[in-house]
């Protein structure tokens, strides 16, 4: 009688444990579909990039480099009373993005310093020749990133000139020079040779 007591209790054990496992199942799936749901959902996310070491004439406290970022598009995001940023987000351009971060102590909290220069292009471009307020049609926009108050985030460039010239086949030689009234400037030119497809 007892053994017959101790397999009814196993058996009840191993059914429990059954029951339980197959609750755990039913959330980990569901675990699982939503967090590759969110994962799926976001447009902005764009991968399909690789950062280049620029041909720039780099000021010697930093570093430069560029990535160029295919079927995007630039978007400038202004906030009343405080300062305004760029995203890239999926489109229909290629979107060219030049940065130069300084060398900076790792022990200072707020000693960071970044530009970033964007620009967008067709994908059917031939050669360009922009200045001044002719440099909105590329979407020129100068992103400065540091703990400097009421002098950091995206401006519009509207002073300079921007030439894009085909090599041959895919490749381009882009130079610009600009300048930005609104707040101090560390790069002020730029000499790349892209690859467009």
């Amino acid at each position: 009688m007892t053994q017959s007591h101790g397999v009814n209790s196993n058996n009840i054990l191993l059914k429990r444990e059954i029951v339980s496992l197959s609750m755990k199942f039913p959330i980990f799936f569901i675990f699982a579909f939503l967090l590759l749901s969110c994962k799926a959902q976001n447009p902005k996310t764009i991968s399909e990039t690789k950062e280049v070491v620029s041909k720039t004439d780099c000021p010697k406290d930093g570093d430069c480099s560029f990535e160029l970022f295919a079927n995007s598009s630039i978007n400038l995001v202004v906030r009343e009373g405080t300062s305004s940023y760029t995203t890239i987000e999926k489109g229909k351009k290629t979107v060219f993005k030049f940065s130069f971060k300084r060398n900076v102590d790792q022990q200072a909290m707020d000693g960071h310093y970044i530009e970033e220069i964007f620009a967008e292009f067709d994908t059917d471009v031939s050669e360009l020749n922009l200045e001044n307020k002719e440099l909105r049609k590329v979407n020129l926009i100068l992103n400065r990133i540091c703990y400097c108050k009421g002098s950091y985030g995206s401006y519009v460039i509207t002073k300079g000139n921007l030439s894009l010239k085909k090599i041959e086949g895919n490749t381009y030689q882009l130079n610009i020079n600009f300048k930005v009234d609104e707040v101090p400037q560390v790069i002020t030119s730029i000499s790349e040779t892209l690859i467009l497809k």
